[in-house]
């Protein structure tokens, strides 16, 4: 069961008592208020999944420690996607809870150290007056005097603990970033992988601003062949090669797919039509120059070709209904001859 942490700060006056109980329940466990246990803390006294809930009831009856495996196993299982990365708008939401607790800890702090020095300046007064009054009112101001200091010196103790909190939620956020990003590229070519490419799909699909744009379908000629007879290491290089050439043809704002095995796919923004087919010759004709020789006995490797497939989007289009054309189109380009593009 997944836990959309946005629904934390769906309502800020309840989000604030919750914190506060958050707080007072990782204290109960012995645990810092860092933003895993802090959040699956949260979760669990909001009542919005009953699978962390079970998971920690008997910890919260006992009132002994969680061990930190428990604490990440939830929050890897509950709080992150089935990915592994946190939403930018969820990150955003704990960030923001964490900085409100920080908020309301130093106004409290703040509130406390004014009527300690309230205190001070009333147990000076009563120092100062010569009709002093009994030592037991003064023992009692001084008493209060020593508990306002003592509460203004755990807020701050738990002020510094909840923004070493903050910048460890920080740093989460870029490190599952990261991750987001390390888990759409192909690790072989340096490209974009299946899930990269529905990403950008994604997003170009839900612009609504009707710009058009092209699909490449690009696949190595013979590659199997190549593959046999020279084996895997020499497979790898043609593709990473041919990845390379792929990347030299197209702009930035482009983006190159390795679509599977030996075939590529490129989504070419804002470019249709005649543009799209040069891009697609240029890129063969890159594939075509390309002269590689195995290191380990100077052999110079067969000429590689590839058979590209063209496709514009259309109004109404969804990313399998261009893919399918441009699909459609290279398998034509193969029917063909081979080391040819074809447009749909």
């Amino acid at each position: 069961m997944f836990t959309d942490v946005r629904l934390i700060a769906d309502s800020p006056p309840d989000a604030e008592r919750l914190a506060a109980r958050a707080l007072d329940l990782l204290k109960d466990l012995r645990t810092g208020p860092g933003p895993v246990p802090y959040t699956i803390a949260y979760v669990h006294l909001a009542g919005l999944n009953g699978e962390v809930s079970g998971a920690l009831q008997s910890f919260v009856e006992q009132g002994t420690a969680v061990p930190e495996k428990i604490w990440r196993d939830l929050y890897d299982q509950h709080i992150l996607d089935s990915g592994g990365s946190m939403s930018d708008s969820m990150s955003d939401s704990l960030r923001r809870i964490l900085a409100s607790v920080s908020a309301n800890i130093s106004e409290a702090r703040r509130s406390t150290a004014d009527f300690g020095a309230e205190v001070r300046r009333a147990v000076a007064e009563i120092d100062a007056k010569q009709d002093r009054p009994p030592d037991a009112l003064l023992t009692a101001a001084r008493r209060l005097l020593t508990a306002a200091e003592s509460t203004c010196a755990r807020t701050g103790a738990l002020q510094a603990q909840l923004e070493a909190a903050m910048a460890d939620a920080e740093r989460l956020r870029a490190e599952l970033e990261e991750q987001r990003r390390a888990a759409m590229i192909d690790p072989l070519t340096g490209l974009l992988n299946r899930r990269g490419m529905d990403a950008e799909f994604e997003a170009l699909l839900q612009v609504g601003d009707g710009k058009a744009f092209s699909v490449l379908m690009v696949d190595i000629d013979r590659f199997k062949a190549m593959n046999d007879t020279f084996g895997h290491a020499v497979g790898d290089v043609l593709i990473r090669n041919v990845a390379q050439a792929i990347r030299a043809c197209i702009r930035k704002t482009d983006h190159a797919v390795r679509y599977g095995g030996e075939e590529f796919l490129v989504i070419l923004t804002e470019t249709t039509g005649k543009r799209a087919m040069t891009i697609a010759e240029a890129i063969r004709t890159k594939v075509a120059s390309l002269r590689l020789v195995r290191r380990t006995d100077n052999l110079q490797l067969p000429a590689i070709t590839v058979s590209i497939g063209v496709a514009g989007s259309y109004p109404g289009d969804d990313a399998d209904a261009i893919v399918n054309r441009a699909d459609r189109a290279m398998y034509q380009s193969k029917q063909e001859g081979r080391n040819q593009v074809t447009c749909a």
